[in-house]
């Protein structure tokens, strides 16, 4: 892990956006922004958080906006429907104006501390992945679901071994990040699959870091979705891929939540 002193270093003259896709999340979120805002302030002066709320019935967005009242750099973009995780990231990586932007679960599973080791990779590589290498709670059936999920990517949609999809701690120059993001069409959790397609398709180099992981109370995986839903998924990318559907960028007018990143 880098030293507090080389991390200040890193970060004097690179800005940092975070990226927090979420839906019902108003029970975890507040916990979660205490824990990252204040190391933030401290390690990165020039930062934005960007809360992409899933149109949450239980008022996630509405927190984020009075929180928002008294912490510059706190936004939150609100969908016009439930449209899934995928559309949420998207919307939030584009709408991101670092210079480095990550990609961090509501539940904060794993620490923000972990980019102390990622920053020194992204001088080397476009993306640093994280790997949940040092796992804490985890249900078995939860690992088993995660293997199997990982095989089927593997078979049906990976060109090159990829260690970890899943991990929702992701580190993106801004240059990787305007050249993956534009091109995701998978509004669900599946984008984390399309976009190591994308990668491998774009020969963008990634890093996998290895992270502390901790299953959090109230963690949700939708068994019927893993299925069902995901292998679809999967086999939609290699649709669009046969079909050439990569080769351009999503318009504006095309994105599911319309023409313009407003926030709520």
């Amino acid at each position: 892990m880098a030293s507090l002193e080389s991390l200040e270093l890193l970060s004097d003259d690179r800005s940092l956006s975070v990226v927090i896709p979420t839906y019902n999340e108003a029970h975890r979120l507040p916990q979660t922004l205490d824990e990252i805002l204040p190391y933030l302030a401290i390690h990165f002066p020039r930062n934005e958080v960007i809360v992409v709320d899933d149109n949450s019935p239980d008022g996630t967005a509405g927190l984020v906006e009075k929180r928002a009242e008294h912490v510059p750099g706190l936004k939150v973009l609100v969908q016009p429907q439930r449209l899934g995780k995928g559309a949420a990231l998207r919307r939030g990586c584009l709408a991101a104006s670092g210079d480095m932007i990550l990609y961090m679960d509501a539940d904060h599973a794993t620490p923000i501390t972990e980019i102390e080791g990622m920053i020194p990779m992204l001088q080397v590589h476009n993306v640093v992945v994280g790997v949940r290498t040092y796992q804490e709670n985890e249900p078995r059936w939860r690992r088993i679901i995660g293997i199997v999920a990982q095989l089927l990517a593997h078979l049906i949609v990976f060109r090159k071994a990829v260690v970890d999809s899943q991990c929702g701690f992701k580190l993106f120059s801004r240059d990787a990040a305007r050249r993956l993001f534009p091109y995701c069409r998978v509004n669900g959790g599946m984008i984390d699959v399309e976009l190591f397609f994308l990668m491998h398709a774009s020969n963008i180099s990634c890093f996998y870091q290895a992270v502390h992981w901790v299953n959090k109370a109230g963690s949700r995986i939708n068994i019927l979705q893993c299925i069902i839903l995901d292998p679809l998924d999967m086999f939609s990318i290699r649709i669009r891929d046969a079909m050439s559907m990569y080769a351009r960028p999503v318009s504006d007018g095309q994105q599911p939540w319309g023409r313009t990143n407003r926030s709520r």
